[in-house]
């Protein structure tokens, strides 16, 4: 599948991809790229294997007293307590995800179980560095406190029990004793209620993408009564990406993307008719970061919201009955909420998580589905600005069609790779598991003729 047209085409460039494979693979920058390793479940399991020296020395039972007195009723002392990695070693993430059992003695003698989820970054130069520029800890719990608590709130005023994301809690007294509790993020671990992630490899089904869709429209729409009720967002959401410093945001996006885009080009011609597509894809490539900075600038013009930043499979779990049906879904990871237009959570989501057999096919009347929930739930809030049209809203689909782009061609393929086939060579797989080829085959004309592949 998709070969014929490499047999054509063969050159020194397609020559060397062989060759040269392993050398671009290792240069692939995996601080930068969460979750490629393995899949982070809501339980959060520590693997079978695992080093326990990835759990830090600093964090301790005594930190968790004064979180555990402030939220559990008649708690008296901590019996046990276990904190495991959720990720073996050598999986590089930007954070680690460490989960937290803790078995809690009652005032009336009984036993409580209790399981969070915490967040704290690696220990290594590079992450200390990327901190310094920009401090995902301090973002993801100013998302925790300071907007989704108030966006539950507004539908909590008018009646609704809309959840969006775990509880987070804040250390206090402990970060007194041990200031590096200020660069975590600790949250309720969702598992005890049945949340869970689907399988990725299978992507989303269109009642499930419906259910997301309803539910970003929700977040969505508080965001923007949010912003007119209180005014504009502080700058930690609002801000350009990178702050001012345009080269070295260039540089910065261009560590990250770069190696995607070498190696999407070095296979394209694996793909089925790929050749057509190679000199547009190297073209819009050698814009792509520049054109994503300048979007990332919000446009006060627009209908603009609070973005979850990251919407994409793994950021999402889901909860059904006991016969298997579909209850209710809530988002994880806010790293990277970003004030601006929604296409930039809608693209991300649409191209990289639904099933291949819906994406295309079903994608106005995925918008459609969204814009109508986005409508209902403004009014629900009596939103008094004016409501984006429709029509307004595909426009802006290709305006910032960037994201349809880079989730195709930097997120899908990460979504759609089987570790258990080539646990070893995972990032060689990438771009050439038949899950992708099948894919891309299919989004690339479809990018193409809706004008998203000129720049």
């Amino acid at each position: 599948m998709g070969q014929s047209s490499s047999k054509k085409v063969q050159n020194n460039k397609t020559q060397s991809t062989k060759n040269n494979r392993s050398n671009i693979q290792k240069s692939i920058p995996m601080e930068t790229v969460r979750n490629v390793n393995a899949e982070i479940s809501p339980q959060f399991k520590a693997p079978n294997f695992f080093d326990s020296n990835l759990v830090p020395d600093w964090i301790h039972k005594k930190q968790f007293l004064e979180i555990l007195s402030a939220n559990v009723p008649q708690f008296s002392k901590i019996q046990n307590f276990n904190i495991s990695p959720a990720s073996s070693a050598g999986e590089n993430y930007s954070s680690l995800i460490l989960r937290i059992a803790i078995d809690v003695k009652l005032t009336d003698k009984s036993t409580k179980s209790l399981a969070f989820m915490m967040k704290v970054p690696h220990e290594s130069a590079k992450m200390q560095q990327m901190l310094k520029t920009v401090n995902f800890f301090t973002v993801e719990n100013a998302a925790y406190t300071e907007l989704i608590a108030k966006f539950e709130e507004l539908y909590r005023s008018i009646g609704f029990d809309i959840t969006f994301a775990p509880r987070a809690f804040k250390f206090s007294e402990s970060l007194r004793k041990e200031p590096k509790l200020v660069n975590t993020v600790l949250m309720y671990d969702l598992s005890q209620d049945g949340y869970r992630n689907v399988n990725r490899l299978e992507c989303l089904n269109v009642e499930q993408t419906k259910l997301v869709l309803r539910k970003l429209a929700q977040y969505h729409a508080a965001s923007a009564q949010c912003r007119s009720l209180n005014g504009p967002y502080p700058e930690l959401f609002t801000q350009t990406m990178f702050a001012s410093n345009k080269d070295r945001a260039i540089s910065i996006l261009e560590g990250i993307m770069g190696p995607f885009k070498k190696m999407f080009l070095e296979n394209i011609y694996y793909f089925k008719n790929g050749d057509k597509y190679y000199d547009k894809f190297s073209k819009l490539f050698a814009k792509m970061s520049s054109k994503f900075l300048s979007l990332s600038v919000f446009d006060d013009s627009e209908f603009n919201v609070i973005n979850h930043g990251d919407c994409w499979i793994n950021n999402l779990l889901f909860k059904f009955d006991t016969a298997g049906n579909l209850k209710d879904m809530k988002f994880v990871d806010f790293q990277l909420p970003k004030y601006g237009h929604p296409s930039t959570d809608l693209l991300n989501f649409l191209m990289s998580s639904v099933h291949i057999d819906y994406k295309l096919t079903h994608f106005d009347y995925f918008i459609k589905y969204y814009h109508d929930q986005l409508i209902e739930h403004l009014q629900l809030l009596k939103y008094k600005d004016r409501l984006p049209t429709l029509s307004e809203l595909h426009m802006q689909l290709y305006k910032y069609g960037i994201w349809a782009i880079t989730a195709s061609v930097m997120v899908l393929p990460i979504v759609l790779l089987d570790q258990s086939e080539e646990p070893m060579e995972y990032k060689s797989q990438l771009y050439t598991n038949v899950r992708y080829k099948e894919n891309i085959e299919q989004i690339m004309p479809w990018l193409d003729n809706r004008g998203l592949l000129d720049l």
